[in-house]
């Protein structure tokens, strides 16, 4: 049976707009029709009887569940223990487009900061290379006001804001940084995704505590992929021969990715010391114990090495991200700043159907639970997610710079050894206004290690 891991964000995990796809569109065809015959739909029921039956984490525990009268989806969740709110599956379509990282989207992603801030008004967290979004100019911390011609709160109110903002092509209204009004006509088109969102080296120029001599890497990287890999080495590479000594991982928005590619850079981040070292070790149930295998640190000319890592968190920091923190957290010191992760220190493997097709071809692709990830020092104690050092709020209100609130922390402690205070709320219409949240269906793209 064809394994290839992923560890999961759950039920979504390719959005290059962070509203395009719903979980439905993971589960179904292009018609949003479970296109299988009920002869094919039965022989698919059988495949994942036999794949969770072998290899899933609680195969001891699952409920039994009738064929009859369940889609394929259904049936797959039906299989599922009640305390697994991590297994998920998808259809060919959304599995290959995880793979080559080309979405079709306008390319932003949005959120609203009513932690801390209580503000729900819609902004953008980030914006995808390439997309029409970027070519346009809009940045994190734009505002987005309307959507043709009618304001985003009567949206709300009225549930049309999904429905709206999805449109192949549409009118947006934003309010820039600079508190500007700006209107923009855009059609969602193709494009190739990054995993290395943005990279800056921050100076005293930055953050005016810095020594003059300080150099401060900072990355924001988004998916731990692995057709994505020279990009992420290239950018530490990079950073090496600027004469980095410090470096800022920003995870917040990453919901994982490669798990090898995860151990991969660990070699550029860790000192020498940890050369050899088990990075992560794969658990399996007490049936499987044979496929439990470790992977190990390799130092790497270029290392950074360093003896402490800043890594940026929040709700969506999850599974290779945590990963990460949790695996690096034996040989450096990691300083986690923002918000508790999401908490899944556990893996799957992606099967693939039919498990004789070419990638391209297949129908689906499951991804049970089937081991957790344990450091060296045998340590995944994180269900309910890794509480951060400095607990922090998303600054939605700033580019990604020396004044937004989370990088500015970590410069500062760069600098000084302390954390700042946390800043003052800003009061907005939301507050009195929209008073409603939005569910954004951001999600993973999960760890994975081919075999």
């Amino acid at each position: 049976m064809k394994k290839i891991f992923r560890s999961s964000f759950i039920a979504i995990f390719l959005v290059c707009l962070s509203l395009s796809f719903t979980l439905s569109s993971c589960f179904l065809d292009g018609n949003g029709k479970d296109d299988k015959s009920d002869k094919d739909s039965t022989e698919v029921k059988s495949y994942i009887d036999q794949l969770m039956s072998q290899y899933y984490y609680w195969a001891d525990q699952m409920p039994s569940s009738s064929m009859k009268g369940k889609s394929v989806d259904e049936y797959f969740m039906s299989r599922l223990v009640r305390k697994d709110r991590w297994s998920w599956m998808m259809n060919g379509y959304s599995y290959n487009s995880m793979e080559t990282g080309i979405s079709t989207s306008y390319g932003f992603h949005i959120s609203q900061p009513i932690d801390y801030f209580q503000d729900y008004d819609v902004y953008v967290t980030y914006v995808d290379k390439n997309s029409p979004l970027a070519k346009a100019g809009v940045t994190r911390g734009w505002q987005l006001t309307h959507i043709a011609g009618t304001d985003v709160e009567t949206l709300i109110r009225t549930e049309r804001f999904y429905d709206e903002i999805e449109r192949a092509s549409n009118k947006f209204t934003f309010k820039n940084t600079n508190d500007e009004s700006v209107e923009l006509n855009l059609t969602q088109t193709s494009y190739q995704s990054n995993s290395v969102t943005l990279s800056k080296i921050f100076t005293a120029a930055d953050c005016d505590k810095l020594s003059k001599s300080a150099k401060v890497g900072y990355i924001l990287y988004t998916t731990f992929n692995s057709n994505m890999k020279n990009e992420v080495i290239s950018t530490l590479t990079q950073m090496k021969s600027q004469g980095v000594t410090d470096l800022i991982l920003d995870l917040r928005y990453n919901g994982g990715g490669d798990l090898e590619l995860c151990n991969v850079i660990a070699g550029y981040l860790a000192p020498a010391s940890a050369d050899g070292k088990v990075f992560v070790t794969l658990s399996h149930n007490l049936a499987n114990k044979k496929e439990d295998k470790s992977y190990k640190i390799k130092h790497e000319a270029n290392s950074l090495d360093l003896d402490r890592l800043y890594v940026i968190t929040g709700s969506r920091t999850a599974s290779a991200s945590e990963s990460m923190i949790n695996c690096l957290n034996p040989y450096i010191e990691v300083q986690t700043v923002g918000g508790q992760t999401y908490g899944k220190p556990n893996g799957m493997y992606v099967f693939l159907y039919p498990p004789k097709a070419n990638e391209k071809d297949i129908d689906y692709a499951f991804l049970p639970i089937c081991f957790y990830c344990m450091n060296s020092e045998g340590k995944a104690d994180y269900d309910n997610g890794i509480t951060p050092k400095n607990k922090r709020y998303d600054d939605l209100y700033h580019d990604f710079s020396g004044k937004e609130d989370l990088i500015k922390a970590c410069l500062e402690h760069i600098a000084t050894g302390s954390y700042p205070d946390l800043p003052d709320t800003k009061a907005t219409k939301a507050s009195d206004g929209i008073g409603k949240e939005l569910h954004f269906r951001d999600g993973f793209t999960g760890a994975f290690i081919k075999k």
